[in-house]
């Protein structure tokens, strides 16, 4: 399991998740890597040495290299060959097209989400609500965690799995825009923006709605982030 540090964490049963052999799967090092490059805890511009990571997650650089390439393809890294890996820059022109791209996806979702929305997501994302309010003004890391994992719950209801995933992808590609962003815009505005959104999302799916709640994911991009990213 990877905890919001980016840390693989021991299992209930006591031992890790890890491929025998003892160290972990590519697909584990991958999850744990995108989630310190997009809570920040992994800044841009910082080197990714194979080593290093072989060594921290008990493999050999082959697997390394695996989950590297996938950072690659999603653009959190870019590989040079005798140089090494660095964590891309954070390009606000590349973003501005990606979010594009999350707004026409969100509207064409409808269809595409479970026939019967869970109920009990209404009640997830209303304590993912209450996380977003709890937070201390400023904790730049304590929001990256919230806001990903509530991201990955709401999408956690699209059953398209292609789809579902191409929503997060394209979420973590622009997650650590955020914490550029953040301690230039009034913190208790935001949050309460973010809890009209979710609010929003909430009654949406108590009426069992998916394209009325493909059409909120929309607007909050629209109306939520953009503005506050300065990319509109």
């Amino acid at each position: 399991m990877i905890d919001m540090t980016g840390r693989i964490r021991a299992t209930e049963k006591g031992g890790s998740d890890a491929a025998a052999g003892g160290g972990h799967r590519p697909e584990q090092i991958y999850a744990a890597l995108r989630q310190r490059i997009c809570t920040n805890r992994i800044t841009p511009g910082e080197t990714l040495r194979e080593e290093v990571l072989a060594k921290e997650f008990d493999v050999s650089r082959s697997p390394i290299r695996r989950a590297l390439a996938k950072l690659e393809h999603e653009g959190l890294v870019e590989v040079r060959h005798g140089v090494g890996t660095r964590v891309t820059e954070i390009d606000k022109a590349a973003l501005a097209g990606i979010y594009e791209i999350r707004m026409m996806l969100w509207v064409q979702t409808g269809p595409y989400f479970q026939k019967d929305l869970p109920a009990d997501l209404a009640d997830r994302l209303e304590g993912h609500l209450a996380a977003f309010r709890a937070l201390e003004p400023m904790d730049l890391h304590g929001f990256a965690d919230v806001n990903v994992r509530y991201y990955l719950d709401f999408t956690s209801c699209v059953a398209n799995e292609c789809l579902r995933e191409m929503h997060r992808s394209l979420f973590f590609s622009t997650s650590r825009m955020w914490l550029i962003q953040l301690p230039m815009v009034d913190w208790a505005e935001m949050i309460a923006s973010i809890g009209s959104e979710i609010e929003d999302m909430m009654r949406a799916i108590r009426a069992n709605d998916p394209d009325g709640l493909g059409y909120i994911a929309r607007n909050a991009i629209a109306t939520n982030v953009v503005p506050y990213l300065g990319i509109g």
